[in-house]
């Protein structure tokens, strides 16, 4: 399946977009149950705007916590690892008009803490696009790291499509140096998949997730009215559910 055709299909069948598209189609439909099936959708829709709802529902995935200084107790980490979050395109204030899309931002800025603050070195990984080929996810992390963060010269592994090539080339380049063990930075709804495709890859890995959807504690009152901006991160969530089941079935 091309890029396009896969970026449209999980456009149109992940939640949200989903849940409304089969309840226009449960209207549209002759039979007398599609009513039922319409409002049933539409209730699921209202109750995944819920920051309450989606919250838990974060909770439940993102099983990884947050980096703990216990963490290298069994592992000793020779690098570390950050995965891109795609790109942006058609900016004109960058050359090229292509920059890093805010989910790299987020992973490149705390790898970049972390190598620093644990003096590893760091592997970008993260390929290109059809809209761009020439231009890199890994390419575009690693100036930012080097030329913002002052991260000496890192790696850039920059053919990767996808988490399981994330992984597969990432070990590929690493295990040519002798590095087997690492930190893997990636958001952390990101990194249960992640995780799981470094370890099949033949690393040892150390978690260290950021931007964390789910927060624990009490919940406020702004929590249970609908919000446009849970969805989101319901499709987030739902991708990387949806992910994690095609894998297990293609890797």
């Amino acid at each position: 399946m091309s890029f396009i055709a896969l970026y449209i299909a999980k456009a149109l069948l992940l939640p949200p977009m989903g849940l409304l598209l089969a309840a226009i189609l449960a209207l549209a439909g002759k039979r007398k149950s599609g009513g039922c099936v319409a409002l049933i959708c539409l209730i699921l829709l209202l109750l995944l705007s819920l920051p309450a709802v989606v919250n838990r529902l974060a909770l439940a995935w993102e099983r990884f916590p947050p980096l703990a200084r216990d963490a290298y107790s069994q592992v000793q980490p020779q690098a570390l690892v950050v995965i891109g979050g795609g790109l942006l395109y058609g900016e004109s204030e960058y050359p090229d008009g292509v920059t890093l899309h805010p989910r790299s931002l987020i992973r490149a800025r705390y790898a970049a803490k972390l190598a620093l603050a644990l003096n590893l070195p760091v592997l970008a990984s993260g390929g290109g696009s059809p809209e761009a080929p020439e231009i890199s996810e890994a390419g575009l992390i690693a100036e930012m790291l080097e030329n913002e963060y002052g991260v000496p010269q890192p790696w850039r592994e920059t053919a990767s499509r996808n988490t399981a090539e994330n992984a597969r080339f990432s070990y590929a380049l690493l295990h040519e140096l002798g590095i087997d063990s690492i930190v893997l930075v990636t958001q952390a709804y990101h990194m249960p998949r992640a995780e799981l495709e470094f370890r099949k890859a033949g690393f040892q890995v150390v978690p260290a997730p950021t931007a964390f959807i789910g927060h624990q504690g009490p919940l406020s009152w702004a929590d249970w009215v609908p919000s446009l901006s849970a969805w989101p991160n319901v499709f987030l969530l739902a991708h990387e559910a949806v992910g994690m089941f095609w894998y297990r079935l293609r890797y």
